[in-house]
């Protein structure tokens, strides 16, 4: 029986035609959706209950300590942490300076951990914006030929702390002309009501191996590492502790540093070390403390300003650099 082709017969087929295949591209949509879903339910929870988060928000940690002076994360902040379905796991959290006894956050920590380490990045957003000057130590003498080296000294740190008042805590940072071991140091500054927090860490640089320097005339600043308190942590990274930098933790925060420094040196690889953490020179800096022990040559210390003009008065001092300032929130002794 032949049936008459009408436009409404093609119109209804059409539809129908039209309605089928809308339903097969909503159900694949659905489907790769859910599998999507299935997908990074199995990466996330693979990834936080191998506690691999823990184990790179403890390691970009030891490295802030040694790189970056006064930067600290605070005990009981939030950490975030994520891996994308390409696998770069992101990592952030605040990060604080201490000023007097008090910290203030001064911006959060980011991280990216790719597949190729290369790409990995590491890097601050400061809340405002960083005075790079902030923190310059100046070497007491030339590594190469052990000549005498002077500082760049600014006599408006002074100046600025004299008429400030004096029911106000800041931070400041200096050079020594000469090195000394952490606990030299540590006691060089005990007649002073003062925190330390940071000393620069000679630790071979250009004798040993080339860095960064900067410098003009009779001064030489090189690209660091810094000494204070230790970190540790249990094997499964979820209790971890930090010392503070004080003379009767001296001895363990040395042990805890050469602790990490060959942790990351047996375990970790370069890129992830340099690329990831931004540690450079750490085999070369390792053996260099391993030989020749630990000598410091400024620090970083904050408390009342009548405290910090005292060191003007220290001959040994030179070149220092003021930092954040604040309300007086010390505690007299």
């Amino acid at each position: 029986m032949n049936m008459e082709w009408t436009k409404d017969k093609e119109k209804k087929i059409l539809l129908k035609y039209r309605f089928t295949l809308t339903v097969k591209i909503i159900r694949i949509i659905a489907a790769t959706l859910f599998f999507f879903w299935l997908y990074m339910l199995v990466i996330s929870i693979s990834y936080h209950s191998l506690g691999l988060d823990k184990k790179h928000i403890f390691y970009s940690r030891v490295a802030m300590d040694w790189s970056q002076p006064n930067m600290q994360e605070d005990f009981g902040s939030i950490d975030s942490a994520e891996i994308t379905p390409f696998f770069t796991q992101k990592i952030s959290y605040p990060v604080y300076k201490m000023i007097g006894k008090e910290t203030e956050l001064i911006g959060t920590k980011q991280l990216a951990k790719r597949l190729a380490p290369m790409y990995s990045t590491n890097q601050t957003d400061y809340l405002k914006p960083k005075n790079e000057q902030e923190y310059t130590f100046y070497l007491p003498e030339h590594p190469k030929t052990g000549t005498k080296l002077e500082a760049n000294e600014d006599p408006a740190v002074w100046t600025k702390l004299e008429k400030v008042h004096e029911g106000t805590v800041a931070e400041l940072s200096f050079s020594t002309k000469s090195y000394m071991t952490p606990e030299e140091m540590l006691g060089f500054l005990k007649p002073y009501d003062l925190d330390v927090l940071w000393m620069p860490l000679y630790a071979g640089e250009m004798k040993e191996f080339e860095t960064g320097w900067g410098g003009s005339g009779n001064t030489l600043s090189v690209d660091s590492i810094g000494f204070t308190g230790g970190r540790e942590a249990g094997d499964d990274y979820n209790s971890q502790s930090k010392y503070s930098l004080e003379e009767k933790f001296s001895e363990l925060n040395k042990k805890l540093m050469l602790q990490q420094m060959k942790n990351l040196l047996d375990n970790e690889s370069t890129s992830y070390r340099e690329n990831f953490l931004g540690l450079s020179h750490l085999e070369e800096r390792y053996n260099y403390l391993m030989k020749e022990g630990f000598q410091v040559y400024g620090a970083v210390v904050t408390g009342p300003v009548k405290e910090l003009l005292k060191l003007k008065e220290n001959e040994q001092i030179q070149g220092a650099n003021l930092g954040e300032m604040t309300y007086w929130n010390w505690s007299e002794e």
